[in-house]
């Protein structure tokens, strides 16, 4: 087992409190992990707010898309169980976790239709930097075109990917069935990634072997058991997300 695998609360801790909420972060700056997990989105007037569904709907009193609201438009409703809470910016976000030591896993999400955000990664990019936060940030996503694309926008910016802890494709089990791993290895090499996140339950020790031999970085997703947070460890995959990070934390001690 190696303790260098790194813990990041998925959205805060999704099976604690509810995901993406200042209630959540604020927990979790509590605990022992390493990183917290969220996801970004931009509203109409191009404000970043850190919610995982493009829609409002399963998480609010509200329906609709973020993209086609405005941020005081958004304001108006309440995640639903965090005690009247609205939806937390970004930059609210990294207030919560700038004093602590635990790091941020941004992942860029995109709009419904599964088009991208008009400048989002430039956004974000000055507000990490702004922040003071970008070296100690892993950008995620599930879309390659989105990572490139935040690399560009470092670059404009005279900085590159190497400033961050991370730049990490989420790879869904889907993907791997259309493509293989060579497939895989060969898309993330023409986007010049070398972090990938495998959903926790398709990580064994040849997939390990097989990216680790062509330079790649396995990190894990979705490791919400505690045989699941055990199996990362012996694995020794660089990080993982899980929602219950307080297993997590049990099963690295055990």
């Amino acid at each position: 087992m190696t303790l260098m695998t790194l813990i990041a609360s998925h959205r805060g801790g999704t099976h604690l409190w509810p995901e993406n909420t200042r209630l959540a972060f604020s927990n979790t700056a509590k605990l022992a992990v390493d990183l917290v997990e969220f996801d970004v989105h931009q509203t109409r007037d191009n404000r970043l707010v850190v919610h995982h569904d493009a829609l409002i709907d399963r998480m609010t009193d509200g329906k609709g898309a973020i993209a086609d609201f405005s941020y005081d438009e958004l304001m108006r409703h309440i995640v639903i169980g965090s005690g009247g809470e609205t939806i937390p910016t970004l930059a609210e976000t990294i207030d919560i976790f700038g004093p602590s030591a635990i790091d941020l896993r941004l992942e860029i999400k995109t709009k419904l239709d599964g088009k991208a955000y008009d400048g989002m990664e430039g956004r974000i990019a000055d507000e990490l930097l702004a922040s003071g936060v970008l070296g100690r940030t892993m950008v995620t996503s599930f879309s390659l075109s989105r990572l490139e694309a935040f690399g560009t926008a470092l670059d404009e910016r005279g900085l590159n990917v190497g400033e961050l802890l991370g730049l990490v494709f989420l790879c869904l089990p889907q993907t791997v069935a259309q493509l293989g791993w060579e497939g895989i290895l060969a898309a993330i090499g023409r986007f010049g990634v070398r972090d990938i996140a495998l959903r926790a339950e398709t990580i064994d020790a040849d997939v390990m072997e097989l990216f680790g031999r062509n330079g790649v970085t396995v990190h894990g997703w979705a490791a919400h058991t505690s045989e699941a947070a055990r199996a990362m460890f012996r694995l020794g995959v660089a990080s993982f997300t899980t929602d219950r990070p307080d297993l997590a934390i049990a099963a690295k001690h055990s």
